[in-house]
């Protein structure tokens, strides 16, 4: 059975942001559109196997079942909703960031 994916209001945001950085940086709003458009589809990855995401490697964040998935340098963590058969995208983000400082605000 397939899995619904929702992005959350912050996840959308990121993309948002993630966007306008892209498009600020390489001048061309076309690479940041294709850029933003790739880490939809990678959103939807967890759909047929949700628990293929990789596992965070703070104790916390792995103890609460978050998840995250790679693309290209960022993460797309997301937590499972088993009843209601949803993927919850939290948070897209640089890897190089400290991602329990950015995922915190859902803990």
């Amino acid at each position: 059975m397939s899995y619904h994916v929702r992005l959350t209001e912050t996840a959308k945001q990121d993309l948002r942001e993630i966007a306008y950085y892209i498009a600020d940086q390489a001048r061309d709003k076309e690479v940041a559109r294709n850029f933003v458009n790739e880490l939809r589809v990678s959103c939807n990855r967890p759909t047929d196997f949700p628990q293929a995401g990789a596992l965070p490697k703070d104790h916390v964040l792995r103890s609460m079942d978050y998840r995250h998935i790679a693309h290209k340098g960022y993460l797309i963590f997301y937590i499972v909703d088993e009843p209601e058969k949803t993927v919850n995208i939290l948070a897209i983000f640089n890897a190089r960031k400290d991602d329990l400082r950015v995922i915190s605000r859902f803990i």
